[in-house]
């Protein structure tokens, strides 16, 4: 395919149909100036009955915008229109003069039809014929046995036996109403399912895990990259398969989950295969988290930044000085009441000690289903994800009282889970992540990510515009439900470095759609599926997975 035909411009293909859904709505204005009326005669040829004419005026507005998102379904749709009218003009009646503005427009359409690259899912097209088969169906029922047909629309003999099966043979006067109303609610169902984007495809299967897992280990993985390998994601790769980007796709917009992983040389490629796909099937490209190193690969994308990504420095980290009372007072506090720590590779823990950690998180968490996306992993203490480890505090009896869970990437380690029975002494998260921060030193470990300090520079100012202050109040009022000012707050006390992230987006048009499905995603329930008796170990060969211990 010619690539200068591919990135064509399409707006002048929108433009025109919205032109001429505007023509086609003038027979249902009343009032309207005859040269209007002369100028729809034009365009549409023969007026259509008011119903009718809005009914497609409003169809080519989705038309056009599907025109415009280059999808292949409005071109075909475009040029069944125009061999409407080439039809009309040579078996309606319509006027000859309007040959030559009907091949002006199919002679368009032929030369841009590389332009329209979205072609319509299998999907889509087998739920277009169910829902024109249901219209058919509905239409005949309606007809013959709900609403009658005349005697004059159908032979004596037939009228004569349907009228001895009991039925009304008069007709009724409601069913021309009536099957209009279904045609043009069909008719939009129709063109919209038609023009509608891929559906979300399937996760990546375990082949494509186990060599996501591969490149998350590769040094050049950032520390979001151990979160591509959630079960829910799916996976695009560069050329070389050296990088890969793990996405989900909610309400036709697909996000990726922070950075590609892998080989930075690959990154960009990475990118651009992410972003050919989402050309090709419609979506609606987004990034939740992109690096500010990376936000000009994303080409033309808009971006904003929503926040910092919140790091410890081991081999700088000390519990001395001034600033760090307040940490040093909650680790002490935990040695008062006897609690003892240890860190240990998740694959090392046993059934009884994961099931008494399992319950700790039950009873962390309420109840409530595990939620997160961006730095939110599943598979909790099965062995599943390799690199991962877990810092385990137990009271002074031996049992175990919080957890938290960290996850290998490159050369960084990130944190996962944090989990604490609620009646448990106060300064246990401090605690382990102190105790993380000197494992990780010992490890040379370059850098221990927490989480996300969202709107950390809102939080932070000291004096805000009328507008930020609205904003916080909104953050101060939303915390009981979203902690990010608590959680910025307990982040604070470490003295930690921030990387800002950013959110990557197509248009500000997609804005509705892109926050629904980032809240969505960050909220939702996080869909975890146990392992059945397999590890993900970036080692074994593909189709061999290791058995877990």
């Amino acid at each position: 395919m010619d690539a200068a035909k591919h990135t064509a411009p399409t707006w002048p293909h929108a433009i025109a149909t919205l032109g001429v859904g505007g023509m086609l709505s003038v027979p249902a204005v009343n009032g309207t100036p005859s040269w209007l009326d002369r100028l729809s005669l034009l365009a549409t040829g023969r007026p259509l009955a008011p119903a009718h004419a809005v009914v497609l005026g409003i169809a080519l507005v989705f038309v056009a915008r599907g025109a415009l998102l280059r999808r292949r379904a409005a071109w075909y749709g475009l040029m069944v229109m125009v061999g409407m009218g080439f039809a009309a003009v040579a078996f309606g009646g319509d006027a000859y003069w309007r040959l030559p503005l009907l091949a002006a427009a199919a002679v368009a359409l032929w030369v841009s039809r590389d332009t329209f690259v979205v072609r319509p899912h299998p999907d889509r097209v087998r739920s277009a014929i169910r829902i024109g088969a249901v219209l058919v169906v509905s239409a005949a029922v309606l007809t013959v046995v709900l609403g009658g047909v005349t005697i004059s629309s159908v032979g004596p003999d037939l009228a004569q036996g349907l009228a001895a099966t009991g039925g009304p043979s008069g007709g009724a006067a409601w069913l021309p109403g009536a099957l209009s109303m279904i045609g043009g609610v069909g008719l939009l169902v129709l063109v919209v399912t038609l023009l509608a984007p891929d559906p979300a495809p399937p996760p990546g299967d375990e082949d494509e895990r186990r060599r996501v897992a591969r490149l998350v280990s590769h040094p050049g993985s950032d520390t979001l990259a151990p979160f591509a390998l959630r079960r829910d994601k799916s996976y695009v790769f560069s050329p070389d398969g050296r990088a890969a980007i793990g996405y989900r796709v909610l309400f036709g917009v697909a996000v990726a989950g922070g950075d590609p992983v892998g080989d930075a040389d690959s990154h960009d490629a990475a990118i651009n295969a992410f972003l050919e796909l989402c050309r090709r099937t419609g979506w609606r490209p987004a990034v939740l988290g992109a690096s500010t190193d990376l936000v000009p690969s994303w080409g033309g994308l808009r971006s904003f930044g929503f926040g910092d990504e919140v790091v410890l420095f081991p081999d700088s980290f000390s519990l001395s000085g001034r600033q760090m009372r307040n940490v040093r007072q909650a680790v002490k506090r935990t040695h008062n009441f006897g609690v003892k720590s240890e860190v240990v590779p998740e694959r090392e823990i046993g059934a009884e000690l994961r099931g008494r950690l399992l319950d700790v998180a039950s009873r962390s968490l309420g109840g409530a289903a595990e939620r997160g996306f961006s730095m939110n992993l599943d598979e909790l203490l099965t062995g599943y994800h390799p690199g991962a480890v877990v810092a385990v505090a137990y009271d002074e009896h031996g049992d175990p009282i919080a957890f938290q869970r960290y996850v290998m990437a490159g050369q960084g380690l990130s944190l996962d889970a944090m989990r604490r029975l609620p009646e448990a002494p106060n300064g246990l998260n401090e605690r382990l992540i102190v105790d993380i921060a000197e494992w990780a030193k010992e490890q040379r470990v370059d850098v221990v990510s927490l989480n996300f300090a969202a709107f950390r520079e809102l939080l932070d100012a000291e004096e805000r515009n009328p507008v930020e202050k609205a904003g916080y109040q909104a953050l101060h009022l939303l915390d009981p439900w979203i902690a990010v000012e608590s959680l910025y707050l307990f982040d604070r006390k470490f003295r930690p470095g921030y990387r800002p992230r950013s959110i990557v987006f197509r248009s500000w048009t997609d804005i509705g759609w892109l926050a629904a499905a980032l809240l969505t995603l960050e909220f939702g329930r996080t869909g975890s599926v146990p392992a059945a008796g397999t590890v993900l170990d970036p080692a074994t060969p593909m189709g061999h997975p290791e058995s877990s211990h």
